[in-house]
């Protein structure tokens, strides 16, 4: 066999090259992105790869604007991510490059986070919330990019962790605005449906923020050059005839990988299977290389010096640099700075295999026992639990596994998939070990409760809160402490889920602690405070926020002293009480320095402001607040809400690009919870409202379900999730469900004043449709439910609304109120169309103009595009306005529907007539208003009538 020549020629990847090459072209001009390179096994994804980077190292120019080029690659540990592989190697490539200083300082005020992939680089406290992690990488990139491009390769990560796929989601959304390129590959045979990658790569490509390059097979022509070129370089070239060579072709299937080992044995005898293929080279080496072959195979991927020394232990030493040097001559092996690899993932898998059972239990003992006596980091520890797995000594893998679980406690916050899954993996071992709760150092109620916890924290709610309810069965009963701080546990997630079962477990957890336990009672009726609050059942949420206060203060506890203070005023303010605005800033001043008390204070103060109508003071608080947090190096989670304040500002005061561009940016970045509902509702409102009703549509039906389990114990969803679902009710014609919807705004105690004003708005405009489509609606109930909101400030606005929506007031009146941006152009409108109808033609002109500069002005598409068709249905529109919008124009089939609608015939009657069905006149009826830009049929029509062409 010949020695292995230099990296093998690169045949019939033009196009997949020219794609890399264009994309670091656009990143070096100030648009980066992200490009994602899928492929098989040996499809030669890493070959590219490589042969790009050459051309950016050699081609791109030097200097200072020479660009920097980072690596990371993922892991298998045996069964499963080795915790931040890649990440690790990344932060290693900067800190070398940079140095440690300049990379803290470029990774901003988070850094420590980064001492959860380098302890040596910073310390890691216990209180840090190491949950930033993704976020400080991210900050740290675009960093690195403002100073010069910046290639970032993700190699594998069919093989990644939750918090690698966080990572490359976040850069995707900040990349385009920088000199930075991501270039991630995975294995496209390794990514099931279930994977969860899959649904990471769906997100990017849905978003449009990655470009995807497939990596495909050779084909016969491709594989025949790839073959020449790799035989003729060797010095003993065979002279293989074209039988041969096609045979070749053949059985490489067009996998370069394949080829590569197929040529290098050309002439030889051929082995039958694919994996003696694969383990051609490793046989024909010495016993004692393909010892050393095989202890590499158990580390993983890759196996660093240090780790294979204790392995291998003193005797092993002796020979062992010649084992490698041969291994390493015969391309089996790959030399690294500090280790050895594997040539290719798919020939370690096949010297795994090779491992005897007895070998392979030895070397993962060994294995294990070395990363457990090194340095004890998180992915250390989770892959000592998986190699004492592998090596088949149960005690010592459930022993690893709950200090992976316990890592929170130890090192700091650590990835909850990777908690999740070792505790998974400790609970399946927990039945194999005797004295198992010695072993652990825990008892199993309370390992159960960790996990949930991890659970929750990695968007698995249910299965948290499985667990959570059998630590509580399962608790100690000589322990009322620990059971009433699993059943607070319980309690927390019960409501991420939008359960209201969560009440009773508090009440539950504060019966089992005595009433002289103030340090451990605050925080439990704090949280039965906050429940009772987002539930509108201000009463209990006042009296649980004093009891809360009185113990958080009877023991200095300032942060949930201040926390307790702010839910009683928010609970005051919800009802009314204005006079609680100065409780709130009460509040702020006891938070002090505490970063949670004090954001809990912004979020919740931008919010009043919010409600008030104040746009520009919320936005101002919630910006502060936002800057406060970034500044102590708050994550993500405790940002999200701040910053969809100022989103939402944002759209009050008429800045709606702006606001579009956060939330498509930063939604899906937000965890399954409260806070996705909260900022996925507000997205979704600010869609259809700004044209992309399709859109809107869309994404309503997919979280419909979990917005409305959410607005079981929340006040706030339930409100704005059903105002929402109306609307888009209405745009589609479904008036049962629109009625359905705005039900709960006369529904006692459902909603406070702010709330149900809002709903109540939205609600006279579906009763005012229902009335006009000839159905008998009560009115009363609702005017009687707005009759209770006049302590409101915002009372008078939205109370202009509600009667313009019933034809009781002017639409004028609502122009001229003060609310927020889309009020005015949606007014004119609906002006225009009541002037229309009257036969007013020329004020009618007037209004909906205005309408159309009013809504073009904030972006407001679908008052835009509803009044644009009006004037032109009717014949009024200018005609540039006709020109620009030829796609508003009806199809044969929608002027055939619309003559049936001007008759006066149901939907089950066009049906009838026109031999469609139901449904199918349903969509016509609902696209023709859309296209006309009416609300209704009657509206519609006028139309028809008014220009019948």
């Amino acid at each position: 066999m010949p020695t292995p020549a230099a990296p093998s020629p690169l045949v019939g990847r033009a196009a997949e090259l020219t794609s890399l090459r264009e994309a670091f072209t656009n990143a070096r001009d100030g648009s980066g992105g992200v490009v994602v390179v899928g492929g098989e096994a040996g499809i030669g994804k890493t070959r590219l790869v490589t042969e790009f980077l050459a051309e950016v190292g050699t081609e791109i120019g030097a200097g200072d604007a020479a660009p920097l080029v980072l690596h990371g690659q993922c892991a298998d540990s045996g069964s499963g991510p080795l915790p931040y592989a890649a990440l690790t190697g990344v932060l290693s490539d900067v800190v070398d490059t940079i140095g440690p200083e300049a990379t803290l300082a470029a990774a901003g005020p988070a850094a420590d986070a980064l001492g959860l992939l380098a302890p040596r680089l910073v310390d890691v406290r216990r209180d840090v919330d190491t949950g930033r992690l993704p976020e400080v990488l991210a900050d740290l990139m675009t960093a690195l990019a403002g100073e010069r491009p910046v290639v970032l390769v993700l190699e594998d990560l069919h093989w990644s962790d939750d918090v690698t796929r966080t990572v490359l989601a976040r850069l995707a959304r900040t990349a385009p605005a920088t000199t930075l390129l991501v270039v991630a590959t995975y294995r496209s045979d390794d990514v099931g449906r279930r994977h969860p990658l899959r649904t990471t790569l769906a997100e990017l490509e849905r978003a449009r923020l990655a470009t995807r390059v497939d990596v495909p097979r050779l084909d016969a022509a491709e594989a025949t050059r790839l073959f020449w070129s790799l035989v003729s370089r060797r010095p003993d070239a065979p002279d293989l005839p074209g039988t041969v060579l096609g045979e070749l072709v053949e059985r490489s299937e067009g996998v370069p990988f394949y080829a590569e080992e197929l040529a290098d044995f050309a002439g030889d005898a051929l082995p039958d299977s694919l994996r003696e293929l694969l383990l051609l080279r490793y046989s024909s080496l010495s016993d004692a290389a393909q010892r050393f072959c095989r202890t590499v195979a158990a580390a993983g991927q890759r196996a660093p010096h240090e780790l294979l020394v204790a392995m291998l232990g003193a005797g092993g030493l002796d020979d062992a640099e010649a084992a490698a040097r041969e291994a390493v001559d015969a391309h089996v092996l790959v030399a690294d700075t500090d280790g050895y690899r594997f040539r290719h993932a798919l020939i370690q898998e096949s010297v795994d295999a090779e491992l005897l059972p007895g070998e392979s239990r030895r070397l993962h003992a060994a294995c294990a026992s070395a990363l457990e006596d090194g340095e004890r980091t998180l992915a250390r520890i989770a892959a000592a639990a998986d190699h004492w797995w592998r090596a088949r000594l149960p005690d010592r893998a459930l022993a690893s596994a709950v200090e992976v679980v316990a890592v929170p406690e130890t090192y700091g916050q650590a990835s909850s998939a990777v908690v999740a899954a070792a505790g998974e993996r400790a609970l399946e071992l927990w039945e194999l070990v005797p004295d198992a709760e010695k072993v652990a150092g825990l008892h199993r109620a309370a390992l159960l409760r960790h996990v949930s916890v991890a659970l929750q924290d990695s968007a698995q709610i249910d299965r948290g809160a499985a667990l959570a309810r059998e630590a509580v069965a399962e608790w100690p009963a000589d322990d009322p402490a620990g059971r009433a701080q699993a059943l607070s546990t319980l309690a927390h997630i019960l409501g991420k889920a939008g359960d209201p079962g969560s009440d009773q477990m508090l009440d539950e957890a504060l019966a089992l602690l005595p009433p002289d336990d103030p340090a451990g009672r605050a925080p439990l009726l704090r949280l039965k405070a906050r429940n009772a609050m987002m539930d509108h059942r201000h009463g209990e949420a006042i009296a649980a926020a004093g009891e809360a206060l009185a113990a958080a203060t009877s023991v200095g506890d300032r942060q949930n002293a201040s926390l307790a203070l702010n839910l009683r005023a928010m609970s005051r303010l919800d009802r009314g009480d204005l006079d609680a605005l100065d409780e709130l800033e009460r509040s702020h001043e006891m938070a002090g320095d505490d970063w949670r008390a004090q954001c809990h204070y912004y979020t919740n103060a931008s919010d009043t402001r919010l409600k008030l109508g104040q746009f520009a003071e919320a936005e101002h608080l919630a910006e502060s607040g936002a800057q406060f947090a970034r500044a102590l190096g708050a994550g993500w989670a405790t940002r999200a809400m701040l910053e969809g304040n100022v989103a939402e500002a944002w759209i009050g005061s008429g800045r709606w690009s702006d606001a579009e561009a956060w939330y498509a940016r930063s939604v899906p970045l937000v965890d399954p919870s409260d806070y996705a509902v909260y900022l996925g509702e507000r997205w979704t409102w600010l869609t259809m409202w700004r044209g992309d009703v399709d859109a809107a549509q869309a994404r309503a039906r997919v979280h419909r379900t979990t917005w409305q389990r959410f607005g079981r114990v929340e006040e706030q969803i339930r409100a704005r999730v059903s105002g929402t679902l109306a609307e888009l009710a209405l745009l589609r014609d479904d008036l049962d469900d629109a009625l359905d919807l705005v039900r709960i705004a006369v529904e006692p105690e459902a909603l406070g004043p702010f709330y149900r004003l809002t709903t109540l708005a939205v609600a006279a405009r579906v009763l005012d449709r229902a009335r006009r489509a000839g159905r008998q609606v009560d009115v009363a109930p609702y005017r009687a439910a707005l009759a209770t909101c006049t302590v409101w400030p915002t009372y008078p606005t939205w109370a202009a609304v509600f009667a313009a929506e019933l034809g009781d007031g002017s639409w004028e009146a609502v122009v001229a109120a003060d609310g927020p941006a889309h009020l005015r152009p949606y007014a004119l409108y609906r002006d225009g169309a009541s002037l229309l109808e009257a036969g007013d033609r020329a004020t009618a002109r007037e209004r909906l103009d205005a309408a159309v500069e009013a809504a073009d002005a904030i972006g407001c598409g679908l008052v835009r595009d509803q009044a644009r068709a009006l004037l032109t249905g009717a014949g009024l529109a200018r005609a540039t306005t006709r020109a620009q919008h030829p796609d508003r124009a009806l199809t044969d089939r929608e002027r055939q529907v619309l003559e049936l609608v001007a008759e006066g015939l149901t939907n089950g009657q066009i049906a009838e007539r026109l031999f469609i069905s139901r449904k199918t006149a349903s969509v016509h009826v609902s696209a023709i208003l859309r296209k006309l830009g009416v609300s209704s049929r009657t509206e519609a029509a006028v139309l028809a009538r008014d220009d019948p062409a």
